[in-house]
Parts: C-alpha cells; sequence; structure tokens
C-alpha cells in the first residue's frame, strides 16, 4: 500500500464513513448510554479505540509499551464518561491520534523493527485501520441503537 492509500484507509475512505466524524453530534449523556442487548456504550467503544490506537503510535514513535495483562484494561470501568470534558478530551484524543496515524503514513512503510525485528511500520499502521474500522461499525449501530444516528451534518452516511 502507498501513503495515500494508508491515509484513506485510516479514514475508511470508499469502505464506511469517515472515522473521524462517528463521534460527531453526540452529546457526553448519551455516549454513555449501552442500548439492550448491546456490549458497550459509545463512550466504552472510544475509550477502547483511543487505548489502542494510543498503544499503536507508541510503538511507531518508539515508546517502551507494555500490552496489558488483561484485556479488560483496554476498556473503562464505568460506560459513562465522567463529565463533558472527559467525553471530549476523549473525541479529541482519538482525532489527535488518527492525525499522528496520517504523519506515520508519510514515513518508510518498510521501515522494521517496531516491537519485535519483523514488524513493519506498515503493519502497525494496518492493525489501527482495522482495528478503528472494526470498532467504527460497532459505534455506529450503538448510536443507531439509541435513536442518535445518523447526526444532523450533511456527509454522506
Amino acid at each position: 500500500m502507498t501513503e495515500s492509500m494508508f491515509q484513506k484507509a485510516l479514514h475508511g475512505r470508499s469502505a464506511h464513513v469517515d472515522t473521524a466524524l462517528i463521534f460527531d453530534g453526540l452529546d457526553w449523556q448519551s455516549a454513555g448510554k449501552k442500548p439492550e442487548h448491546c456490549p458497550h456504550s459509545v463512550w466504552e467503544l472510544l475509550y477502547h479505540m483511543n487505548y489502542w490506537q494510543d498503544f499503536m503510535l507508541g510503538y511507531l514513535k518508539g515508546d517502551v509499551v507494555k500490552a496489558p495483562d488483561h484485556p479488560e484494561e483496554s476498556w473503562p470501568a464505568d460506560p459513562m464518561p465522567e463529565s463533558r470534558k472527559s467525553w471530549e478530551y476523549g473525541v479529541e484524543r482519538f482525532l489527535q491520534g488518527l492525525k499522528e496515524a496520517e504523519q506515520e503514513a508519510g514515513k518508510d512503510l518498510a521501515e522494521a523493527g517496531f516491537s519485535r525485528p519483523d514488524r513493519t511500520r506498515g503493519d502497525l499502521l494496518m492493525v489501527m485501520i482495522n482495528h478503528n474500522s472494526y470498532h467504527a461499525g460497532q459505534v455506529i449501530t450503538t448510536r443507531s441503537l439509541i435513536g442518535t444516528w445518523p447526526p444532523q451534518n450533511d456527509y454522506e452516511v
């Protein structure tokens, strides 16, 4: 894949709604609603997406990152954000992470040595693309179930 292809894939271009737009128009109280028979609230999904996006970006930056001891560590304790401020911070953190991933896509995608000798920058970006796309679908499904999808914007869904 080329730089341009990775950058488009980070946003779901030609596959699904732009990943950067899936939280648009959602207030913090609605983000904490967990529909019946639905495993996660939108807040929980955002928290989890940020956790792993930050994790992968840490590898790409050369940080020493440690995988969680238990999968539940990548999920918040509460389905509801603490406040409007924590919700807005979470969304901004996600969007900033997407921008950082786009910058990483502009570097040598074949560069190896991230977390293990054979893992490339492109490999880590692909993990991030797949993970975010999977959970973006869950966000939209959850938002549909709580009556907040589509948002009132004019973009194509």
